[in-house]
């Protein structure tokens, strides 16, 4: 009688968080990859991609200043009268969702599956912010896009 082993093949669930980047003049990625690698949070796991593809970046866990070579301090404020200016910066959003924390504070769970990250603006109106992380290709701002 002959005896055979039979191994048996288990799965783990393995789950991968895309993460994207959409620049400043179109609404189209510059950048996606699926992640299945482990990070505690949406922080961790911007600046590990980063890294890793060697984007060229400003940043931290806490928050992301430039990517990609985009403008900061003076250079990406946009004066647009003597009442109203545009502040651009990196904005993201988890699975649709905009949250109102820094990057370090989310974090990834099996339930992620998506972040995007988008170059957008915040609009100062006549003494007030009245937006904040409009997607700066909804506009195209000269200094960024010509």
């Amino acid at each position: 009688m002959k005896k055979f082993l039979f191994a048996l093949l288990i799965s783990l669930p393995v789950f991968a968080v895309e993460i994207k980047f959409i620049g400043p003049c179109e609404d189209k990625f510059i950048m996606k990859t699926d992640v299945t690698e482990t990070f505690s949070n949406v922080g961790e796991l911007t600046i590990a991609v980063l890294s890793k593809y060697r984007i060229p970046f400003i940043g931290t866990p806490e928050g992301l200043v430039s990517a990609f070579n985009t403008p900061t301090g003076d250079e990406s404020v946009e004066i647009l009268s003597d009442v109203e200016l545009r502040a651009y910066g990196w904005c993201f959003s988890v699975d649709g969702v905009s949250p109102e924390v820094y990057p370090h504070e989310i974090p990834i769970t099996a339930s992620t599956k998506s972040i995007t990250w988008h170059y957008g603006f915040a609009r100062f109106y006549k003494g007030d912010w009245v937006t904040q992380c409009t997607p700066a290709y909804t506009v195209k701002p000269k200094f960024l896009c010509e």
